[in-house]
């Protein structure tokens, strides 16, 4: 038993010892690595997932899934505490985009809800196209969002304000096509 006792602390003790000379090497590829996956949390992401998607099931519409290459995007921007439209510039292909600001820390929940806020402006068949129709929009099937609480100056209230930022593709909101892709 003592033996069987040493080895196993013995095990421990050079794993610990390993895991402290290499962990610095593997901690430094990581962050290169996923350097902009970072930002937005698995947390951050599973809440904007889970939030738009119950509200797209309300409406017809398929679950989204996550997308890194949104998120990078979104994270870019939210970066800069720039409210206002990204114009397309973000990637080389088109997207859909919300942008939201607040005073203070505004949680996802409270963003997404204020996306879908204007969803009495929208009646089946009509031409109003919105927030909320972007968020229900049957064709988009990915989203990458972003979010930051350290952004100070894009209101003149002082103090830190939160700008969140969720990019969809494919882009929804397309002229002529509401009909078939919200559901009021």
């Amino acid at each position: 038993m003592i033996f069987i006792a040493q080895r196993s602390f013995l095990t421990v003790a050079v794993a610990t010892i390993l895991s402290f000379l290499f962990l610095p090497a593997v901690s430094a590829h990581l962050q290169k690595r996923h350097a902009s996956r970072r930002d937005t949390s698995w947390s951050d992401a599973y809440t904007f997932l889970s939030t738009h998607n119950a509200i797209r099931v309300q409406h017809g519409a398929s679950p989204l899934t996550w997308s890194y290459t949104l998120a990078d995007a979104a994270q870019s921007w939210v970066n800069q505490c720039e409210f206002r439209a990204t114009d397309g510039q973000l990637l080389d292909t088109s997207y859909g985009e919300i942008i939201e600001a607040g005073s203070g820390e505004v949680s996802i929940e409270t963003a997404v809800a204020s996306f879908v806020a204007d969803e009495a402006d929208y009646t089946d068949g009509s031409d109003v196209l919105n927030h909320f129709t972007q968020v229900v929009w049957k064709s988009t099937t990915e989203l990458g969002c972003a979010r930051s609480t350290a952004c100070n100056g894009i209101f003149d209230t002082g103090g830190s304000q939160t700008l969140i930022v969720c990019l969809y593709n494919p882009p929804g909101n397309v002229i002529g096509e509401a009909t078939n892709n919200v559901q009021a």
